[in-house]
């Protein structure tokens, strides 16, 4: 049930990502509002918190035991790890422009989102299945 519904929200989620960044770039939003990429990266970092707490639940019903350090861990760096990569991409494509700070303050401030993203996602797992009294 919980691996479901995980699922589902991480489509859900992934098609909001889809459509603000489609309107951002046609809008010029990213241009036009300094900000815009940091709520992106928080639901970019909720997004593949979904995903890594996903698969840990599936690993866990194939007999695995998790706590919830490791829980918090899996969907933390699952986040850091894509975002780190997004990161790189973004450098090597040279489309590291910013017109607000630096660079480096930049990707900071993007995989901190990226972190916490994937921390909220966590949270909301937990809750879930603190309410629903079901376990890893």
């Amino acid at each position: 049930m919980i691996r479901e519904h995980l699922l589902r929200l991480a489509f859900v989620t992934a098609l909001l990502i889809a459509f603000l960044h489609i309107s951002a770039v046609n809008f010029f939003l990213y241009w036009s509002y300094w900000w815009f990429d940091i709520p992106m990266h928080l639901l970019g970092g909720f997004f593949l918190g979904l995903l890594s707490l996903w698969f840990l639940v599936f690993y866990s019903q194939k007999g695995f035991a998790f706590s919830q350090l490791q829980t918090l861990f899996v969907a933390v760096l699952g986040a850091l790890f894509v975002g780190l990569v997004w990161e790189l991409f973004e450098y090597s494509a040279g489309i590291t422009f910013n017109s607000i700070g630096s660079y480096p303050l930049d990707t900071i401030k993007d995989l901190i989102m990226d972190v916490t993203g994937g921390y909220v996602a966590y949270v909301y797992c937990f809750y879930k299945i603190y309410r629903q009294k079901v376990s890893f």
